[in-house]
């Protein structure tokens, strides 16, 4: 047996860490936004986060389509939250009246029936937001938040869904906002600025807080993912949380957004590599994986990534989106296979309404894709990503994975033909077999490192998947 690594708390000591194996087999996990925030569960509008005025930043803030952010966008007293606050629940009605709400919700709240859901999404792991931007955690910690006193969850949701979602076979992570926490320090954030100035830290006491918190989360649940949000208010207060997480559980791993506000940087933080579509946060000193939000990678990359979106334009729900505004089963298959391709996994967010309740069209949304994975799953889970000679063919963008023998080739659409030339990767010694995943094939041949094909149709609307078999 191996010996054990113990790692220290510094940038070099943790930098030996990698992803473990189970994440890059996963391919596949739920993210889950669930807080006071699910009570008004309001945003301004269904505009997507990287379609917003970027020349005014103080729109972008006031229009943000993230439900989440609702205790910023009250503040905002001409916008559409502050009116529907108004009208809604009265101009004097605070925003911790919330968290009443959300604890009498509770009551009726079953973990067992959400990770039986998440089984059939054919998700391998699901990370919970612990804390979010409000400051409210879902679990019973026994460090009192100084400044709200009360502001937590009357029942251990980290606990019980750890515990159900493990049942179930599933890995289990936790989200932490650890850059951001409105009870210790709150400005209307209106501007990137204001929200680099709204992070708290050792002035506010609030550095010892976040530390403490993590330390029970990973003493109580040891969570297979430690997934930080926005930055942390030091490099080597995250280091300490870190050396203590990877030798708690070696086989967990942890994700890039432990930036800090004081300049501690590495060179290349805010570099971004080619082929992203969508937002990446600037690169810490330690990480194991990349995080891009509502984007994605076109190419293999030397680093594990997981993109993260929402099932609409929100994470946390909004009443305001409609079954129009969620990605279709087809969108998520497509990024499920493009992620596979090119070394990423797919953390794709379930917003609980208030009354502990998924929404309809998300639940049904993960049962599509369960019956998806059902089918194809070999070709995306517990595959590696292999590199092709060529990016399109036919019309249409291609990709592939392998798992031992078996090479996938997955064709991102529907190809214009149904008769195709697709040019070998290098190492395919000598193909046995081609069988159309969910289809047929009525001819294959290879001639020069080139497989011809002929299918009778093709049997998807997303993907297309072709199963080659080789003697290796």
């Amino acid at each position: 047996m191996p010996e054990r690594i113990q790692y220290h708390p510094t940038s070099e000591s943790l930098s030996a860490h990698t992803a473990p194996d189970w994440f890059k087999d996963a391919k596949f996990g739920i993210f889950i936004h669930w807080g006071p925030y699910s009570i008004p569960a309001f945003a301004p509008h269904k505009t997507a986060i990287d379609q917003l005025d970027s020349a005014d930043e103080k729109q972008g803030f006031a229009n943000t389509p993230y439900a989440a952010w609702y205790q910023n966008t009250m503040l905002f007293e001409d916008g559409a939250t502050a009116a529907y606050h108004r009208a809604t629940y009265g101009e004097d009605y605070s925003y911790e009246r919330f968290g009443e709400a959300f604890n009498a919700a509770l009551e009726g709240w079953d973990p067992v029936s959400w990770a039986q859901l998440f089984k059939r999404s054919g998700a391998r792991y699901v990370v919970l937001v612990t804390k979010h931007h409000d400051g409210f955690v879902l679990w019973p910690s026994d460090v009192e938040n100084p400044n709200k006193a009360g502001w937590h969850a009357t029942r251990d949701v980290v606990g019980e869904l750890a515990a159900a979602v493990r049942a179930e076979g599933l890995k289990f992570g936790v989200y932490y906002s650890g850059g951001v926490d409105w009870t210790f320090k709150h400005k209307r954030i209106e501007s990137f600025a204001d929200f680099m100035v709204s992070m708290p830290g050792e002035a506010e006491g609030y550095t010892a807080y976040a530390n403490a918190h993590y330390d029970e989360l990973i003493e109580r649940y040891q969570p297979d993912y430690l997934w930080n949000d926005i930055a942390y208010p030091s490099a080597q207060a995250s280091f300490d949380i870190l050396a203590k997480y990877y030798n708690t559980v070696p086989e967990g791993l942890t994700n890039d957004r432990w930036i800090t506000p004081d300049g501690i940087l590495p060179e290349g933080a805010f570099d971004k590599p080619e082929g992203l579509t969508g937002l990446l946060p600037p690169m810490p000193q330690v990480w194991d994986a990349r995080t891009p939000e509502y984007g994605m990678f076109d190419r293999i990359l030397p680093f594990q990534w997981e993109t993260t979106r929402g099932m609409g334009h929100s994470f946390a729900y909004n009443r305001n989106e409609t079954d129009e505004d969620y990605i279709t089963r087809d969108g998520i298959a497509a990024m499920l296979a493009r992620s596979a391709c090119f070394n990423g996994n797919v953390l794709l967010n379930v917003g609980p309404r208030g009354d502990t309740r998924i929404p309809p069209g998300q639940a049904s949304r993960l049962e599509a894709i369960g019956a998806w994975l059902g089918a194809v799953g070999p070709a995306i889970q517990d595959t590696r990503p292999v590199a092709l000679p060529e990016t399109e063919v036919a019309g249409v963008p291609i990709g592939a994975t392998r798992n031992g023998n078996t090479l996938y080739l997955h064709l991102f659409g529907v190809p214009g033909a149904v008769s195709l030339d697709i040019r070998l990767p290098e190492g395919v010694a000598e193909v046995r077999s081609v069988r159309q995943l969910q289809g047929a094939v009525t001819d294959w041949s290879t001639e020069a490192g080139t497989l011809h094909i002929t299918v009778p149709q093709w049997a998807d609307t997303a993907v297309q998947i072709l199963e080659v078999e080789d003697k290796g």
